[in-house]
């Protein structure tokens, strides 16, 4: 059964959507410290509410994620996943109104997660919740997904639920504030820490020890120009910088050792091990100016680019969806930080990111959404679900 927009529009409830929209942002869930308890259970109760199988799952103790599945019998997953930690929302006094409050004023809803990523949370709640009245039928299974820690890098959330096997979306569409733009592709991020180790000498003899601190600064003085030379057509090309730097214990002391901590940004079709290369070339290019560099290398984070054709399935049906709703033209763009979706698209899932919001207006003191555009959100994933789960042939 294939459903137009004429079908699903009569069903978007504004009213509905908005104050679904305002008990997830009043149920405050900053990360750190990461307790998403309350925000998943108001997740959790407008699930059951729209009549889906939901589930609980949490990777440690306050850290719920809630997944919830709408299955009509044999055939393919589309999945939705977005979170509903947020950041912390900082000294208050930069805020004109209760961060937490969810006021609606001129057509907007503010509040911290209102856009990032509350608010296409409950746009794709009141998408399944249309689709229901609207009396979809179709084959296979709706699965949303409501994630903890997307903020602090998403182990803990659709990572976790990833590895255990408790998602599997053969297509998907994850939730951010993109403006209602498709995103397609996405760099990976990897942080790096680099020691350099040294000898302790007085400073007045500085001969005598060996500079912990001079070796780094050479180091990273070679890191840009050990980039590959790739562009990109929607992320651009990679880039690296160094985040935090620390060495010496006081000023007259030879400094014996130093770290560095390195934010590199990769593009697809780098993987890990070209990244990894990549700094072992610029301590490489450091040691042919002072052979006694002592470095070691280390990779706490490593998290892969990806992208999908612009052919793929889940490009067309989103972009279509989007324009249906929108009556003009869609756009495709690249994603030049990270999400979740690297999660779904390393264990085979084909996937974009789209959703109503801002991004500009993130984990700021200004933070909130557009209303028509979160209406507007909740259509295009309706259409978009619809397309990706209407039976062969409809």
């Amino acid at each position: 059964m294939t459903l137009l927009k004429a079908d699903i529009e009569p069903f978007i409830d504004r009213e509905r959507l908005v104050e679904r929209l305002r008990a997830l942002v009043q149920a405050p869930s900053e990360n750190p410290p990461g307790n998403e308890a309350p925000a998943a259970t108001v997740a959790e109760a407008q699930c059951r509410e729209i009549g889906l199988e939901v589930s609980s799952h949490e990777a440690e103790p306050e850290r719920p994620s809630v997944v919830a599945r709408w299955a009509a019998g044999p055939g393919r997953v589309v999945g939705f996943c977005s979170h509903i930690d947020v950041v912390p929302a900082g000294d208050r006094s930069l805020w004109e109104r209760d961060p937490y409050g969810a006021d609606v004023m001129d057509g907007r809803l503010h509040g911290r997660g209102s856009g990032d990523a509350k608010g296409p949370c409950a746009a794709a709640l009141e998408a399944a919740a249309a689709l229901k009245q609207a009396g979809f039928e179709f084959r296979g299974t709706l699965e949303m997904s409501f994630v903890a820690d997307e903020e602090a890098a998403g182990f803990k959330g659709a990572g976790y639920l990833v590895d255990q096997g408790i998602v599997k979306p053969d297509i998907a569409i994850v939730g951010e504030p993109t403006s209602l733009r498709v995103v397609r592709a996405q760099r990976g991020v990897c942080w790096f820490r680099i020691t350099t180790r040294g000898k302790a000498g007085h400073g007045s003899a500085p001969e005598r020890g060996v500079n912990a601190v001079k070796h780094m600064a050479q180091i990273v003085l070679h890191l840009e120009e050990t980039l590959p030379d790739i562009v990109h057509p929607v992320v651009g090309g990679p880039s690296i910088g160094v985040g935090t730097i620390r060495g010496g214990e006081k000023v007259n002391i030879v400094p014996a050792s130093c770290i560095a901590e390195i934010d590199r940004r990769s593009v697809p079709p780098e993987t890990k091990d070209d990244v990894i290369a990549s700094i072992h070339r610029a301590v490489g290019l450091a040691t042919e100016r002072f052979p006694d560099i002592d470095a070691r290398v280390e990779l706490p984070f490593y998290g892969d680019p990806f992208e999908v054709d612009m052919g793929s399935e889940v490009v067309t049906s989103a972009l279509a969806s989007v324009e249906e709703a929108l009556e003009r033209p869609g756009e495709i763009m690249g994603f030049r930080g990270a999400s979740d979706a690297r999660f779904l698209a390393a264990a085979g899932a084909e996937v974009v990111v789209c959703g109503p919001g801002d991004i500009t207006l993130a984990h700021t003191a200004h933070e909130s959404i557009d209303l028509d555009e979160l209406e507007r959100g909740a259509l295009a994933y309706a259409l978009a679900f619809a397309r990706m789960l209407a039976p062969e042939g409809s």
